[in-house]
């Protein structure tokens, strides 16, 4: 963008209230600037920054997923119990049951899907 606009490090540097040197290591990648430091060079450059987060995924499917992962562990536990007693459902079965324990833990608002302990 600096070099579109025509404008030199010093330029900018000035425009943007910080070092040319300091300029330079930001471009080259030499250091990782502070959020306000970009402000100040985008605002030089006549721009907005601007900063949003976006998903890899849907949130709901990581959030799906991580309750279906807290669900599975819950369920070989007690499925490691069950197979000693050979009461081990069957596939179709389990997979039913996995996806009911997965909706029984998302629509428990009580239920932390992030803790240390669970994963």
């Amino acid at each position: 963008m600096r070099n579109y606009l025509r404008i030199t490090q010093q330029e900018l540097a000035q425009r943007s209230h910080i070092t040319q040197s300091h300029l330079a290591q930001i471009e080259s990648g030499k250091i990782d600037p502070k959020i306000g430091t970009l402000q100040r060079i985008f605002d030089g450059l006549s721009c907005d920054l601007v900063i949003e987060p976006l998903p890899r995924r849907p949130l709901s499917e990581v959030l799906r997923g991580r309750a279906r992962s807290i669900a599975l562990k819950r369920l070989k536990h007690a499925m490691g119990t069950m197979a000693l007693e050979d009461q081990a459902p069957e596939k179709v079965a389990f997979k039913r049951l996995l996806e009911k324990r997965t909706d029984d833990i998302l629509n428990d608002s009580r239920e932390r899907l992030w803790h240390k302990k669970d994963e």
